[in-house]
Formats: C-alpha cells, structure tokens, sequence
C-alpha cells in the first residue's frame, strides 16, 4: 500500500506544471500573436506572390524594351546602310570626293549613336571608313591596296566632335595588311548580292571589341559589283544600353547567345575573355563569369535544367544566393535569332517597401502584446490570481483540518464565488465528520500520499486495548445519562493517547481501541504506549474523583497493551474502509485488557513490550499465562510508573522485590513462604490486589496440602483454570 501510494505521488509530482498567472498572460500573448500572425502572414505570402506578378510584369517590359532597343539598332542600321546605297547608287555621291564622303559617313555615325563603323570596300581591297572611337572621339581611315606589295596604305585621320561641329585633329600614315575582300561581311553580302546580310558576332581587329556588321553590295547601272557596304556595331553599345536602364535599378539585365556566351551586359568587360587559341579576346560564357547577378543567373539555368535552344517563350525562374535571398531570373528570346535576353532582380527590391511596413506593424504588434501583457497581469491579479491564492490557503487549512479558521473568499466572478461558497460548505461537513474520525489520522494519510484503497503492510507495532469494568450494568442503571460521562471519558483517553502520538483506531462502546507505529513510524512506539496507558490511568483517577463529588458511579478502567508484528492498512471493503491493525498481537492485547479482572490489576503488558521498554518503565511480573492460539506461556508484567531520566526505580516501589520473591516461591511450591511475602508487599502497600490473588492461591494450596511431602506443585493457572484461557 505505501508504495504504492508513493509511486502514485510521485507520479503525480513529476507532472509539467504551470500556473495560472503565468497561463493567462501565455493564452493573452498568444491570442494576439496568433491573430496578428493569421491577418500578416496571409499579407505577406499574398505580398511574395504580387511581387513575383510584378518582377514577371518588370521583366516583359524590360525584355520588350531591349528588344525594341535592338531592333532598333539593327533597324537603324539597314535603313542608313539602304540610304548610303541609294546615294552611292544614284551617284548623289562620290566615294573619290573625299570631302563628300566624310561628311556623309560622319552625318551617318551622328545620326545612329550606335553604329561604330560606317565603311565601303571595293573589289581590289580598296576600303573607306569612319569610326565611332567614343562618344568624342572620331575617324576616318582609307586604305590604299597594293596587289605587287600584298599590303595597304593606310591613312587615318582623326577628328574631334564637340557637338556642335566636327573639327580635324592629327593623321596618322601606316602600312596594314587590310584587305577587304576578305572581311566575313563582305564576303557574305558577295554571296549574297542586293540582300541585306549580318554577319556572327566578331572582335573587331582595331577596338579589339565584339560586335557584328551587316552589309550590302553596291553595283552600278551594268550590273556589275562595285564594292560592299558595311555598317558595323559594337556590342558594347548595347552594353551601354542595358547599363541605363532607369527602370533596373538593383537587379542587371544581360544577352545571351544560344550557346551561353555573353553578348551584352553593362560591365562591358565581363563580355569577353582571353583566347587561348589567338591574340584576340573571344566572348566570355556566361558560366566563367565572376560577377554575382551573372554567376546567380547561370546557377538559375543549370537547377532549372533549361536548354536556351529550345527556349520560345519566356521563363521566369527562382533562385537564391549563398544567404537565401530569393532573386527573380527571367528568360526570353529575343527578336534577333538566336539571342536570349535575360534579367535578374532581387525579391528585397520589392519587398523592401513592405518589410519595412511589415516591421512598422511588427513594432505595432509587440506594442499591442506589451498592452495587453500588462493588462493580462494586473486583471488576471485582481479577478483570479488573488482569490485564487486565497481559495488555496483555505484548502490548505482544510487539508491540515483547522477547519474552524476557513473563511469565506468573495470575488466579483461568479465562478470563484462560488467555489469558495462551495469550499466554505465543504469545511462545515468536514467539520461535523471530523468528530468520527481522527483529523491527525487523516492529516497524516493524506501528506502520506496513502490511497484509499484496500491494501496493508506488516509493521513491527504496539497496541493498545482499554474497557471501563462495570461499564454494562451502570449503563442499564443510569440510562441515557451515562453519554455525559462516556462523553467526559473518551475525551480523556483522546488527550492522553493523542498526547503520546498515538492514533485512535476506534471507539466499541466503552472499550478503547488504539495503536503505535502507523501511519508514521516511531521507533519508541513501546515507550510511548506505556506512557499513554498510565496517563490514560492518570486521567480515569482523576475522572472518578470527580464523578464521586458529583454523586456518580466509580469506574474502574483495564488496560492490556502488546508488541509485535501485525498487518496496518486499509482494511475493509471496497464501499466502507477502516484504517486500522490486524493480527495475533492486537488479539493478544485485548486478551490482556480483560485478565486485568483476574489479577485485580489495571494495565497488563506483554514479554514483547516489556523487553523493548524495560529501561523506561517500572514493572512487576505477575504471571506467566497460556493464551489461547499459543503453545507456550508467556510473561504477564503489570505496569506500575515509568522510570525516571536517569532510567532509575522512582522510590515507594521496594515492594516489588517481595512479590516477586513470593512469585518464585509459589512456582517452586513452596507456598508457606509465598504466602508470607504476599502478606509483606499487603503490608507495606496497605492493599495490593494482584498479592492478594496469590495469597489466596497459596493459602487454598496450603489447606489442601496431603499428609506426605508435595514433591512437585502444578502452575496457578492449571489449578485455578482462568489463566491459560
């Protein structure tokens, strides 16, 4: 039983707990954490989405507008290369007026910021060109080709424009291998006569930059070829281009070709790298590049795994960098075939904005959360922390039965009052069935953990048994007087039993029924029941010197008590219960309280007991008895007081040398000599009942002595036939 109540307790502690202060305030910040995370979170997901709509809407525009950009370019490109045809054609112009070709030729670069050559090769090498260096610096070059040298004579001449006007510099005089015929441009226009041609993309040998030409032949009126002109662009314009884009602020925009090299990109240097085959760079592949935006772009492409042949619509794709941040990478083929226009942004150039709105409301939030965690605390105090607390230490005067000191708790919510209307009833109830049971009893079985429920366990205890002798026919006499009395008497063996720790089993009429060494285990239990036997004395002495002034029958009280090992438990069934101590010593004890009346004695205790409080206590030794159950006798002792702390004999108590003296001449059968150490200890004492039984046995032995010698004596109890029974 007690371990299992102590698992059980133990279970029981070990629970998470949490308490109600605290669970408010928990349940309060949650509600409005929960709530605001179920009015933003919703926001913000909806606001990822509208941005990813939006970042798709940026990049079509910026894809549209590139594309518009390049056409335009290439647009602007054929359109002035058909009007220098035209005019060549229609002989509006000399290419040998040196003075009216320059001027046509820089009217032309003027006009189309992003031509970089305006030029015309013949058939015998010869080649006209004007160069677009940068935005200020121009020139033009004209190379002579020699047929017996294999070389040509070049002649450049280098011009300033200011905006307003172009004015001369310096020349320059040089020997080129230059032959036009050769140049892709004009061999593909050759091939391909009166179309407009455009050539792959190429370094060009002067910028050493990339770009493209397209190109047109030129026949006279015959029919015959007279050379081819060319219009070429770098792409580094187009660079440019992308680098200006005012509506691309945080993100980049970038061309592609099919194969993956850069075309165009606004760092125009990322465009192109060292050749490891000739002293001219080549175009850079977008997987080489080391510049973030390109290197997140070409991670985007290969964990989507898109082929940029198969491209025909645009794409818009998710990728992130090293930290997580989310970037928008669009894909989209361009109008000029086999290009792909691409841009990445970052997701934060959206969502700045409404991180930064979204925190605003997050400050706003926790400021709510503070409100209402301060509110939480000061109401949760007033309404339930407060009341509460007070309801607990109520219960808790309830759990230690100091019922009388319960008071009432009032709160203006309608379930705490009535809680505490509930718990005040309660200790009222307990209060009238407290007078059934023992509220220390009880107490203790509750700090115990002990369930109620059947179930015991042996202990080494003491027992107590006490009856008042005469009880039954001063009840008849006195009728429903003698409750009063029983009233006075129980309330009088309580104090001193209680007052010795002892615990009252229960009340059988007049008899008294109580034990030692349970609930809570006390080592002394055979000192401490000695002790409570002879205040129990103490206490019916003084009981009857009053009853006798008030005219009252005298009653005389019979106390056995024992020791040993017996069953302590919840002994019953499972409707009614009862706490009490079974076995042989509880049966032994009351066998004891009743052999009281044979010696005339008042407390009996067992060999048990005395053994284990002898050093306490003052005893005699009355008898050894055969009791019913028992093989053996056992030694019957009467106490008489209790040592004192010295563990000396208290003085008044030399007589008890002589009984038992006497004692141990009656069991030798020598009962002359018994009988005159009874008639000592009578003489000393004045009376002494237990004596003068054995005086009595011994003169009965006496009278009925034969003739010869008695040559052994039978024990007390087998002539007299009452002990042993």
């Amino acid at each position: 039983m007690t371990v299992q109540a102590g698992s059980e307790t133990t279970t029981m502690r070990g629970r998470f707990r949490v308490s109600l202060k605290v669970s408010l305030i928990v349940i309060s910040l949650l509600t409005v954490f929960f709530t605001a995370a179920a009015v933003h979170l919703p926001w913000l997901f909806v606001s990822r989405d509208n941005v990813a709509v939006m970042a798709q809407q940026l990049n079509t525009e910026i894809v549209s507008g590139v594309n518009r950009e390049v056409s335009s370019i290439f647009e602007s490109a054929t359109a002035a290369q058909a009007a220098l045809h035209d005019a060549l054609y229609d002989g509006a112009i000399d290419l040998e007026d040196k003075r009216s070709r320059d001027r046509l030729f820089f009217a032309l670069l003027k006009a189309n910021r992003h031509f970089s050559w305006v030029s015309f090769g013949k058939p015998n090498g010869d080649f006209y060109g004007a160069q677009r260096i940068d935005d200020v610096s121009l020139r033009i070059a004209e190379s002579r080709w020699s047929p017996e040298r294999q070389e040509a004579e070049r002649v450049e001449d280098s011009y300033v424009n200011d905006g307003e006007q172009i004015t001369y510099t310096t020349t320059k005089y040089r020997v080129s291998d230059y032959y036009a015929p050769t140049r892709s441009w004009y061999r593909l226009a050759a091939a391909r006569p009166g179309q407009h041609i455009w050539t792959d993309i190429y370094v060009f040998d002067v910028s050493r930059k990339p770009g493209l030409n397209t190109a047109v032949t030129l026949e006279n009126h015959a029919g015959e070829l007279t050379g081819v002109i060319s219009i070429a662009i770098e792409l580094e314009r187009i660079s440019q281009y992308l680098a200006n884009l005012t509506s691309l602020r945080s993100g980049s925009a970038f061309i592609i070709n099919q194969a993956g090299n850069l075309v165009a990109f606004p760092d125009a240097r990322e465009v192109t790298q060292p050749s490891l085959t000739s002293n001219l760079p080549e175009l850079k592949p977008l997987a080489n590049s080391y510049h973030p935006m390109l290197q997140l772009a070409n991670a985007g492409i290969q964990q989507a795994g898109l082929k940029l042949e198969t491209l025909t619509e645009a794409r818009q794709l998710i990728t992130r960098d090293a930290t997580g941040a989310r970037y928008f990478l669009t894909l989209a083929p361009s109008e000029r075939s086999g290009w792909v226009i691409g841009t990445i942004i970052p997701e934060a150039a959206f969502m700045g904005p409404i991180e930064a709105n979204y925190y605003r409301v997050l400050l706003a939030v926790l400021g709510a959360v503070l409100l209402v965690s301060l509110m939480a605390i000061i109401l949760s105090r007033y309404l339930f922390i407060a009341p509460l607390q007070r309801l607990i230490g109520e219960t808790r005067k309830i759990a230690h039965f100091d019922l009388d000191q319960v008071q009432r708790v009032s709160s203006p919510l309608i379930e705490i009052d009535a809680l505490s209307a509930s718990i005040e009833q309660m200790s009222r109830g307990l209060g009238s069935f407290r007078r059934y049971l023992s509220a220390d009893l009880v107490k203790t079985l509750v700090d115990q953990g002990v369930v109620a429920e059947l179930g015991g366990e042996r202990r080494n205890m003491s027992v107590m048994f006490m009856d008042l002798e005469g009880f039954t026919s001063t009840s008849e006499r006195l009728g429903h007087r003698i409750v009063p009395l029983l009233g006075e008497y129980f309330g009088a063996m309580s104090s001193a039993i209680e007052g010795q720790r002892g615990t009252i089993d229960k009340f059988i009429g007049d008899a008294v029924m109580a034990f030692w060494g349970a609930p809570n285990y006390d080592e002394d239990h055979p000192t401490l029941v000695c002790r409570a036997a002879l205040d129990c004395a103490a206490g019916m002495a003084a009981l009857r010197d009053d009853w006798a002034r008030r005219g009252l029958p005298e009653l005389k009280l019979r106390i056995g008590l024992t020791t040993g090992r017996m069953v302590v438990g919840n002994i019953g069934s499972a409707e009614r219960l009862n706490y009490t101590v079974i076995g042989d010593p509880v049966n032994l004890a009351s066998r004891l309280e009743g052999m009281n009346k044979e010696f005339g004695s008042t407390i009996l205790i067992s060999q048990n007991t005395w053994e284990l409080a002898r050093y306490d206590i003052v005893t005699r030794r009355l008898d050894s008895v055969k009791v019913r159950g028992r093989e053996t006798a056992i030694a019957v002792y009467e106490l008489l007081a209790m040592r004192d702390e010295n563990g000396q004999v208290p003085a008044g108590f030399e007589w008890i040398a002589l009984f038992e003296k006497g004692l141990d001449f009656y069991a030798a059968g020598r009962w002359h000599e018994a009988a005159q150490q009874f008639r000592l200890v009578i003489q000393m004492r004045g009376s002494d009942a237990p004596s003068e039984v054995f005086l009595a046995r011994a003169e009965q032995r006496i009278a009925a002595e034969p003739k010869h010698p008695v040559l052994a004596a039978s024990r007390p109890e087998q002539d007299t036939g009452k002990s042993g029974s």
